[in-house]
């Protein structure tokens, strides 16, 4: 049975489309999308004293990290303002690889959990997703611009696209990719499921995009789609399958072909656990099939246990609904915890939302605390490699450089 995704929400076995905010939400007047309520904290040099920090494996013994307006220096001389952190902890800023952002107050929320680089997974119009990127103290956005999606596929109408806006059979995909750059996207998306671009459409998609030095990132909320994207060799393969288990062999190949995985484990949990979402999507009274939120934990522990790539994405869309909500920021940390829940230890999760996502998407400023690395820092008052959960006992953050003005402080047993 198909999995229905639609942009935002990978659910059950004929839910096979994800990100349906694009269509349930209604046109909103720019101001209230494009206006941030306060102005950025401004840059300086400080110096965060008696801090314990996060190596990738372990926490240092306390130290000082030395901020210097947009990136971590190893120079103490000129600072001009002093922390004293009292042995609390301190990991890298936060990246979601897999978000739907609508507005200013969207990335607002999601910086004042500590998400310092947000990857959003679709753009309908290139003008309004300029306008997203830039804020100086907000997370940082990067995002694909009109994904690939065929026609009389789910996708193709629950986001009401134009004809003009979609892939044909006889589409050049030279042009579409040199299109969607041209429009300063960062990666290239394609939808594969039913109805969807051909096998041999997308492996075309890909090579276009990679003789351009770029990445393509694969919607797959199925087996037989994730097969075909397996096969494309697509960068990103986006969400698991839920109506079966990935195979040996697949697993072997996605790790042979240099792929990672964005497995959004918490649209999943969601879903499994709260039929509204489902009935929101299908117009049914609940999932049906094989699909079962089991089979998604057994395909990531599996792809985790192979050593294939596992990136801290969520699918996170915000409010659909009274009963329908993904809201951004704490659901990453969610996230953290389901792939404790799989096998990870905290350590790993964490390199999932921080080093793993900046190798995998080329950022190389940022992921590590390092002198030179971009000063994307989240400052926590309990050790998250004792409890995953202490990710979300939150003291500051600052995002380049800038000191996040309105943290989140989520209250920890």
């Amino acid at each position: 049975m198909k999995f229905v995704l639609f942009l935002a929400f990978s659910v059950s076995p004929y839910l096979s489309s994800a990100c349906l905010r694009h269509q349930s939400v209604p046109d909103r007047d720019e101001s209230e999308c494009y206006v941030r309520r306060g102005d950025p904290s401004p840059l300086g040099k400080t110096a965060i004293m008696n801090v314990r920090v996060f190596d990738g494996t372990c926490m240092s013994p306390p130290r000082t990290v030395i901020i210097d307006q947009e990136h971590i220096s190893g120079c103490s001389d000129g600072v001009t303002n002093t922390i004293d952190a009292f042995e609390q902890f301190l990991i890298p800023g936060l990246i979601e690889s897999h978000t739907h952002i609508f507005s200013i107050a969207d990335l607002e929320n999601m910086t004042s959990y500590g998400i310092t680089t947000a990857l959003n997974m679709a753009c309908r119009n290139y003008t309004e997703c300029a306008l997203l990127k830039g804020h100086l103290g907000l997370a940082e956005v990067l995002t694909a611009g009109v994904p690939a999606v065929g026609p009389n596929s789910s996708h193709s109408r629950m986001l009401d696209l134009t004809p003009g806006q979609l892939i044909y059979p006889t589409s050049d995909p030279v042009e579409l990719v040199d299109w969607a750059f041209g429009n300063n996207s960062d990666y290239f998306k394609i939808t594969v499921e039913t109805n969807g671009p051909s096998p041999e459409l997308q492996t075309r998609l890909v090579h276009a995009t990679h003789a351009l030095g770029k990445q393509t990132m694969s919607h797959a909320a199925d087996l037989t789609s994730y097969l075909q994207v397996i096969a494309s060799r697509s960068n990103g393969i986006q969400h698991t399958p839920d109506d079966g288990n990935l195979s040996a062999s697949a697993i072997r190949d996605i790790k042979h072909n240099g792929q990672f995985v964005t497995p959004t484990m918490a649209i999943f949990r969601l879903a499994f656990s709260n039929p509204a979402v489902i009935q929101f999507l299908s117009g049914s009274g609940g999932s049906k099939g094989n699909s079962s939120y089991s089979t998604v934990r057994a395909n990531v522990a599996a792809l985790h246990k192979a050593g294939v790539p596992i990136l801290v994405g969520t699918d996170s869309i915000g409010t659909i609904s009274a009963n329908v909500s993904l809201p951004f920021g704490i659901t990453l940390h969610e996230e953290l915890q389901n792939l404790v829940d799989i096998g990870m230890t905290p350590a790993e999760a964490i390199n999932a939302a921080t080093k793993v996502p900046a190798k995998y998407h080329r950022l190389a400023d940022r992921g590590i605390i390092a002198p030179g690395m971009r000063a994307d820092l989240l400052l926590l008052k309990s050790n998250p490699l004792v409890n995953i959960s202490n990710t979300l006992d939150i003291e500051a953050a600052w995002v380049g450089g800038r000191q996040v003005t309105n943290v989140t402080r989520v209250g920890i047993a």
